[in-house]
């Protein structure tokens, strides 16, 4: 795209290919104001025979005609200096001159902002000396007066800029897509083959029945063909057949895609669109054109394969992730402002809790919704700056990173498109972010890591190992009554989808009896419809289906299932299409101008619709009340090819952990081996529903949690310090020797390159070894000696030499009790649980605070998990053990603290501000036992307790007098 190239710090001999330099400018290039360049650099270094040789090059590679020296002013000395001289070899060497600006913000009056702008991004502060700063307030975007008065001494540098700017031609066209094609082996074209595959699938689908949807299907390839999407499909085709040959997991569908009986019969989805009511136009609209969405959920960990076989498909410069955008949300850059210029941390996070927590919430929506935050803004000029400096730099783009699911796939390589960024793992994304690729017409598909996937599949295959089983989901019935019973009891910890508190009480009023009450659940569960009465409605007509009430009686077949509630966008489209006389695109339509709320169009579309119920002998005053039912509804209107195809995997997860309890909760604690929060969260949900989690085992673990008996053995990969060599070696050496019978055995069979000391501790520590006899301090005791001796039995049979040991093969307990054992006692409790914690990020044997729950009970006024259920500033007493501590120090030079404390419930954090901090500093100290009472702050996502007491259990008696 490049027409005009603005060239600094580039080396003209030998490094620049002038054939490649030339066609990248196309034959236009300036040469250079910036003091960084190098043309510049020699001029104030006094080199002017190498800046005349520079010169000289340049204007012999391009013509003189295409060739100009730019002329900068930004206040600057140098600048003057280097400006004067250019002039002069402008005349010399008869180029032309060229005015222009390096432009970092809009408007003077910004400088200031930019000034924190880079503080921030080079994690500095105003008052540090050595930040990197711009010496002027120059570098914004001048006017034209501005610029031919700077340069009034050479008119025609600023009349080039216009000369050069009317040379550019670059005209994007955004009519266009530029869709990859699907390359065939056989001779028949792309939309025939396609056919083919559809009508096959449709057989395999449905057997005898498959002559009942054919009509539907022909309509949908012809919908396919005009639109030129057939290469699309089958692209789509080809890359979720490779994921399912290869044994990779892929989901039943996502979005509106699942409404397309054509994508049903290929494998793309696996929804029967026929059976649950979805539509085709609801993905592909005839009438409103536009690049449909087929997106797809992998699993997680093998996602990358797949992209992987498309790369190889299309070429690897064809294929990139897309890029997206870290901004500055309004709490985050209200700190980062407030850091930067000195505001007091406790003072400036005050102000950014006053932000409302939510989605696009912005700085101006919170002034004008929070009264506090305005009175503030209006009354301390510190914050008043503090704000607006804020709000110039909110939205800002903070970092790049690479989109979570996002894939660009193009006909020719990409960057004859879009221009390329290298992340810093060396991975190619474009530049170009989601939005703006889809306008200039490329073909972006979602490939989505799903870890629920991961879990089914890794669930299914330990029912095959433990029970020899192979279980099948029947996608036809999906009646199970045990699933169903665990869904109307709510106990859902783990069900995809269905596990938030909300969802539960949600859960415990539907009582769901049928997987159509799951996909309308998934739809219900929104704040609009939560708020707006259709859930109640929903509950009485599921109750009472003889008490629901249809304003006309062709609205029945339409709401029944839903039970007069009109939940989906697609009943939407069907009562404007049956009542009024629409066709399903003409209904899509109307459903997204409904949303938009645009009144132009939407008293057009209430006309017509009127007018065409009217048609069908529906009485004008019903079809008014029923278009106005619709208008309502619209806005709160779900996908119901989305709920039904995620109902799906809801009801998959539902049915293990309802049928196989111990098999789901394995896999569950697998795929969160990484994640301390959730792994104890699933644990104590498996512990609830009595499953039992034994510590991890050397002689019986593998890497992830496995079924052992009726019990769940806790996964090696889990403990802390045991990586991916250290795991391998443990679990082959043991699948070749054997079991271990001894430290020391163990010690001389593993590899002890991998498998080492920090290693071999953590194990220890995590109870691993306990299976062999010995006390943990025993085991410690003789670690040494133990990996010594092993060392030394491994060096030898490098060596080719036989041992002392080798010689007596067969005298196993010689070996075993080489060393004695030191006759020492076990850790106490407390620190052997300490010891776990460490190694696994929780107790598994047992919990210090156990021996208190009777008195924790007594002196605390609410657990951990309770405080979400509070109200904000609501006074609470909680009991527990300090888990973690950071102190920090204010701007003011003052001390505060953020702690953790844990009960048997669970964890929450408290925060101890200066002035509660001089009085509580000594009580906190890691693994105390105390009481913390304070106020809940709700203003963030997670509650937080405001601490302005500690009490230590000792002095809780007497310092809790009970009423």
């Amino acid at each position: 795209l490049a027409s005009f190239a603005y060239l600094e710090g580039f080396y003209y001999r030998p490094r620049i290919d002038k054939e490649l330099l030339a066609e990248y400018c196309q034959g236009l290039i300036c040469l250079s104001g910036c003091l960084k360049g190098e043309l510049a650099q020699f001029i104030l270094s006094g080199q002017e025979d190498e800046a005349r040789k520079l010169i000289d090059w340049f204007k012999n590679v391009f013509g003189p005609e295409n060739f100009y020296l730019e002329l900068q002013d930004h206040s600057l000395s140098d600048q003057k200096k280097l400006n004067k001289e250019l002039v002069k070899l402008g005349k010399e060497f008869s180029v032309e001159l060229v005015a222009t600006n390096d432009v970092h913000y809009f408007n003077r009056s910004d400088a200031s902002a930019h000034e924190i702008l880079l503080c921030i991004q080079t994690q500095t502060t105003l008052d540090d000396p050595n930040r990197m700063k711009f010496k002027t307030d120059e570098f914004y975007l001048k006017s034209e007066d501005e610029m031919k008065k700077l340069f009034k001494e050479v008119p025609q540098a600023v009349f080039n800029t216009l000369k050069i700017a009317e040379k550019c031609n670059l005209e994007l066209d955004f009519s266009k897509t530029y869709l990859p094609r699907y390359k065939l082996a056989q001779k028949e074209g792309i939309d025939e083959y396609l056919r083919n595959l559809c009508f096959k699938g449709l057989l395999k689908r449905y057997g005898q029945k498959a002559d009942s949807f054919k009509e539907r299907l022909e309509y949908e390839l012809t919908l396919i063909k005009q639109t030129g999407y057939s290469s699309y499909f089958l692209i789509v085709w080809d890359f979720v057949r490779f994921a399912k040959e290869k044994g990779i997991p892929v989901g039943p569908g996502r979005g509106s895609a699942s409404g397309s009986l054509a994508a049903y019969t290929l494998g793309i989805t696996d929804i029967d669109p026929c059976r649950h009511g979805l539509l085709f136009e609801r993905f592909l609209n005839p009438e409103r054109v536009s690049l449909p969405d087929i997106d797809i959920d992998f699993c997680y960990a093998r996602r990358n394969e797949v992209i992987d076989y498309v790369k190889g498909k299309y070429g690897n410069d064809c294929v990139a992730q897309i890029i997206t955008f870290g901004t500055m949300a309004a709490r985050a850059v209200i700190r980062d402002v407030g850091r930067v210029t000195g505001f007091p941390y406790t003072e400036v996070d005050k102000i950014a809790k006053l932000i409302p927590v939510g989605a696009n919430i912005t700085i101006a929506h919170a002034l004008k919704a929070e009264p506090r935050l305005k009175e503030l803004y209006r009354n301390d000029k510190r914050i008043t700056q503090l704000l607006d400096t804020a709000q110039l730099l909110e939205g800002l783009s903070r970092n790049a990173s690479i989109h979570a699911a996002g894939v660009v796939i193009s006909d020719i390589p990409l960057n004859e498109y879009v221009p390329l960024f290298k992340t810093g793992a060396d991975e190619i994304t474009t530049q170009y972010s989601m939005d703006s690729l889809e306008k200039i017409g490329l073909l972006k598909m979602d490939f989505l890591g799903l870890r629920t996937l991961t879990v089914i599949e890794a669930a299914l295959k330990i029912i095959k190992r433990t029970q020899d089983k192979i279980v099948e989901i029947d996608m036809n019935t999906l009646s199970d009554s045990k699933t169903y019973h665990l869904l109307s009891k709510a106990e859902t910890m783990g069900v995809f989808q269905l596990e938030s508190s909300g969802m539960r009480d949600l859960l415990k009023k539907l009582k769901p009896q049928k997987f159509e009450d799951i996909v309308a659940l998934l739809a219900l569960h929104r704040p609009g419809p939560l708020g707006s009465g259709m859930v109640d409605d929903f509950i009485v007509g599921k109750r009472n289906p003889a008490s629901v009430k249809y304003d006309h009686p062709k609205l029945g077949p339409i709401l029944k299932e839903t039970y007069g509630v009109c939940i989906y966008q697609e009943q939407v489209m069907q009562i404007v299409s049956e009542l009024g006389g629409f066709s399903l695109a003409q209904a899509d339509s109307l459903r997204r101008a409904i949303s938009k709320k645009i009144p132009e169009v939407m008293d057009q579309q209430k006309s017509s619709f009127i007018d065409g119920a009217a048609k069908k002998g529906i009485d004008r005053k019903v079809a008014t009340k029923i278009f106005n039912m619709i208008e309502y509804f619209a806005g709160y209107g779900f996908n119901k090819s989305h709920s039904a195809a995620y109902g799906y995997i809801s009801y998959q997860t539902a049915y293990l952990k309802a049928n196989f309890p111990i098999e789901f909760m394995a896999a569950l604690l697998s795929s969160e081996k990484d994640n301390t929060d959730k792994l104890v969260f699933y644990i104590d949900e498996a512990k609830r529903v009595g499953i039992k989690i034994l510590a991890p085992d050397i002689n019986e673990s593998f890497a992830e949690f496995t079924v052992v008996g009726g019990s769940i053995r806790f996964g090696l990969s889990a403990v802390k310090n045991v990586g991916q060599g250290a795991l391998e070696s443990i679990i082959q050496t043991r699948s070749e020797h054997g079991k271990f019978k001894s430290i020391y055995d163990f010690c001389e069979h593993v590899d002890l390159r991998l498998v080492n000391r920090r290693v071999i501790e953590s194990l220890i520590k995590c109870g691993a070894f306990d299976s062999l006899g010995l006390y943990r301090s025993q085991l410690m005791s003789i670690l040494d000696k133990a990996l010594e001796v092993g060392g030394s039995l491994q060096k030898d049979r490098l060596n080719g030499q036989l041992s002392f040991f080798d010689a007596f093969e067969d005298q196993k307990t010689f070996r075993d009790d080489f060393q004695e054992i030191p006759d020492i006692s076990e850790w106490s409790e407390s620190q052997l649980l300490v010891f776990e914690r460490e190694m696994l990020g929780f107790y598994i044997t047992g919990h210090p605070l156990t021996k208190y729950e009777k008195f924790l009970e007594d002196y605390s006024t609410n657990s951990t998990i309770d405080l979400i259920h509070y109200g904000d500033q609501a006074e609470v007493t909680i009991g527990g053990i300090i888990d973690r501590v950071k102190e920090i120090t204010t701007k003011r030079g003052e001390k505060m603290a953020f702690m953790a404390i844990e009960d048997l419930k669970g964890v929450a954090e408290g925060i101890v501000f200066p002035e509660a901090f001089k009085r509580l500093s000594k009580y906190i100290n890691k693994d105390s036992l105390v009481f913390l009472n304070g106020k809940v702050s709700l203003r963030d996502e997670e509650p937080k307790i405001m601490v302005d007491e500690i009490v230590p259990f000792r002095d809780a008696p007497t310092h809790f007098i009970k009423e």
